[in-house]
């Protein structure tokens, strides 16, 4: 039991590493408020918060949006009551020499490090250029089906447990019937495992080679899809035409443009400073090479936990297709 209350003790200052190495940094804005004596908003057992470290935190809180007067105030008022219950805990950390565990102070230490290399690329990207009105007109008339031609689509689909090898015999089925019921009932009659989904999405949500599949086909419409481990048949129910103007698109476009350049400008700041530094690898990680990410190891899929995938699982037929590095992978959602 002692021992996990001294786990439990460890984890949760652990936890509060990253806010204790920043409240730390407020050390000097306090000794200046205590002469002065407005600034200091609360005493904790001695221990003083300053207006400084409310402001701090509320700028986090409001990411940039403009707060009214009253949400502000209730704001303040909550964070100066989260950081009195945070004073509270460091001073029994103190007390229980927690500051002095060589984890906690590693803990406290990586997290020092992680804020100020944040710290120094925030300043950095701060400096992408944003896109020209050239760039943003082009960008809305390559990609109608975002913008002038965008629809709303209601989909319905069978996900199909079965290889590749067998997407022409289902290809040549799809194209046959043009029913996705008696599709499904030819499927039962193969033996072909498969679960049935339906959902409804906008043009921006889709990955965008699906949508480039998508958006030819008629209400009514079925096609078949097949990866690596499974064949999918979609079949477009519905769908709603839903243009979004120039206008409208435009803050989209710049955000798309600006996360562009700031990840061209963070690859280069880094392939420049891997290649003026003096980096060594030793012993077990002697096989590695400066500015060389290494690549994932690959999880057999018999390694992986089993679990059951759930209708949201399968919102997007081709999603096992897809890859994360591009933003334009998975359309303009995730800006």
């Amino acid at each position: 039991m002692r021992n996990m209350r001294v786990q439990n003790s460890y984890l949760l200052v652990a936890l509060l590493g990253a806010i204790l190495t920043l409240t730390a940094c407020g050390d000097k804005e306090k000794a200046a408020a205590s002469k002065g004596g407005s600034q200091v908003v609360a005493k904790v057992n001695g221990d003083e918060i300053s207006v400084h470290q409310i402001n701090f935190q509320l700028n986090r809180v409001a990411q940039g949006k403009a707060l009214t007067e009253a949400q502000s105030k209730d704001a303040s008022k909550q964070i100066l009551a989260r950081l009195v219950d945070q004073q509270l805990l460091k001073q029994q950390a103190t007390e229980a020499k927690l500051d002095r565990d060589p984890r906690i102070l590693q803990a406290i230490e990586a997290s020092k490090n992680e804020i100020l290399a944040q710290a120094y690329l925030e300043r950095l990207l701060s400096k992408a250029a944003k896109p020209s009105v050239t760039q943003i007109d082009a960008f809305y008339k390559e990609k109608p089906e975002l913008f002038e031609s965008r629809r709303v689509f209601r989909l319905q689909e069978l996900a199909i447990n079965v290889g590749k090898d067998k997407y022409a015999e289902i290809a040549e089925k799809v194209n046959a019937t043009k029913n996705i019921n008696e599709v499904a009932v030819w499927l039962k009659e193969k033996n072909y495992p498969f679960t049935a989904n339906s959902n409804v999405r906008a043009a921006e949500q889709l990955p965008m080679d699906f949508l480039k599949k998508l958006q030819p086909l008629k209400d009514g419409d079925m096609i078949a899809l097949s990866n690596d481990r499974s064949v999918s048949i979609v079949h477009l129910a519905a769908s709603q035409s839903a243009p979004i103007t120039r206008e409208k698109a435009t803050p989209v476009i710049e955000q798309y443009f600006l996360n562009q350049n700031k990840a061209a400008l963070a690859k280069k700041e880094m392939a420049a400073l891997n290649d003026k530094a003096n980096i060594e690898f030793i012993g077990a990680f002697a096989d590695m090479k400066k500015g060389v990410q290494p690549a994932p190891t690959a999880i057999k899929k018999s390694d992986a936990p089993q679990t059951v995938a759930g209708p949201e699982a399968q919102t997007a037929p081709t999603a096992n297709q897809i890859s994360d590095k591009a933003s334009m992978d998975k359309g303009l959602a995730g800006l």
